[in-house]
């Protein structure tokens, strides 16, 4: 897996953009997308111009590194080294959030006026660009997030062609890069519940002091079930009650919260267009990859609709836009994509099944004025279509479009 083209992108465009600048470079998302293998070709990068003393990888759950969660003793031996050196070190940490007081010891290192180096780190939990980093270093960060394999990626890791037996695998079991050495459903299974079960503990459970797992669980499987409807803590707080299962809002809006920082699910707001603001309640939430939902529920023909709206959000997300769930009035537009001046509007449906469906799925955008493009992504077998200035297309060939 180290040396697939996807990974080497990857690390050529970090190296490219960033190495030698006077920032940290933070490498964030969830577990098992990819962080190790982007840190290992890095640092097979800089050896190719830097003396070895100079390249330092420390991957703090790795036992054998135990010593270096001692802080003092991790900053004594990177500066031992310098002064050794006497040159620019590069700093490569996988997994920081396990080093308890890191972000002082990232502080120091690169305010320090006798250690000169460029400071690459992993995490994954969001809250190391949240309070935790910002309090110490400001402004003098860059986040570069990895997800899951997008489809194009899947296509090139996998080493095989576009075609519809391979986006359904890609459309079930999801992009995590460790699938692809699993063959049968049952490995598949294992290797999602490992990810699944590694995640809740370590980036949830045990970071977050979580005592009532069984409910974060539960909160989990609502969201599952619920994919691309809107929803907000009170709905699942009246679900559960419904169940008999009584929980504060505070309780599941924490949850969410806890699951939002491990990288598991994204929270996607809602974007009044006729009023022209951010509506604070009823949001939709979307899976890291939907590899998570197949290994919790497997995979349900009822579910489609939500499983394409999950990869194009994400797809979406990869590209760089922020995402809103678009409300005109009582309609809604599943997807408003922004990025500087570029909007476009997304409606997402499995198949143009009948006139009905397709009325639903056009009446959203032909009530939108402006000249931004709309598009309508389906897994119909149609050629390309401009209705009005509505362009309805195959989904599959918008993943694979750029």
């Amino acid at each position: 897996m180290k040396k697939n083209p996807v990974f080497r992108d990857y690390a050529k465009k970090i190296l490219e953009s960033y190495k030698d600048t006077p920032v940290i470079k933070v490498i964030t998302g969830i577990r098992r997308a990819g962080k190790s293998f982007v840190l290992e070709l890095l640092q097979e990068s800089l050896l190719k111009t830097a003396n070895a003393d100079c390249v330092i990888k420390i991957d703090f759950e790795d036992f054998d590194n135990q010593e270096f969660l001692d802080l003092q003793f991790l900053y004594s031996f990177i500066k031992k080294r310098a002064e050794k050196t006497q040159k620019k070190l590069y700093l490569l940490f996988d997994e920081i959030q396990e080093l308890e007081g890191w972000e002082k010891c990232i502080n120091s290192l690169y305010s320090s006026q006798v250690i000169d180096c460029d400071i690459y780190i992993t995490g994954s939990n969001a809250k190391l660009l949240s309070s935790e980093l910002a309090t110490y270093i400001s402004g003098r960060y860059v986040n570069i997030q990895i997800q899951p394999l997008s489809y194009q990626e899947f296509l090139r890791f996998h080493k095989t062609k576009d075609s519809k037996n391979v986006f359904n695998k890609f459309l079930s079991i999801g992009g995590f890069p460790g699938l692809k050495d699993m063959k049968s459903k049952d490995s598949i299974e294992s290797y999602l519940e490992g990810i699944y079960s590694t995640v809740l503990l370590k980036d949830i459970i045990q970071r977050n002091n979580i005592r009532d797992t069984n409910f974060l669980e539960k909160v989990i499987l609502y969201v599952c079930d619920n994919i691309g409807n809107i929803f907000s803590a009170n709905t699942i707080a009246k679900f559960m009650k419904s169940q008999r299962r009584s929980m504060s809002v505070e309780t599941i809006y924490n949850n969410l919260k806890f699951l939002e920082e491990a990288f598991v699910i994204y929270k996607v707001p809602r974007f009044d267009l006729k009023g022209k603001k951010i509506l604070e309640t009823l949001e939709k939430y979307y899976l890291a990859d939907q590899g998570i939902k197949y290994f919790l529920q497997g995979f349900k023909d009822s579910h489609i609709n939500g499983i394409l709206e999950n990869i194009v959000f994400v797809e979406l997300f990869r590209r760089g836009y922020k995402v809103y769930v678009g409300k005109f009035g009582e309609l809604e537009i599943d997807f408003i994509a922004q990025k500087n001046e570029e909007r476009i509007y997304i409606q997402v449906c499995y198949l143009m099944a009948d006139e009905n469906t397709k009325a639903r799925e056009y009446l959203p955008l032909t009530q939108i004025k402006d000249n931004y493009p709309k598009l309508i992504l389906s897994l119909d077998d149609l050629p390309k279509s401009n209705e009005g200035g509505i362009i309805r297309m195959n989904l599959r060939e918008w993943l694979l479009k750029n």
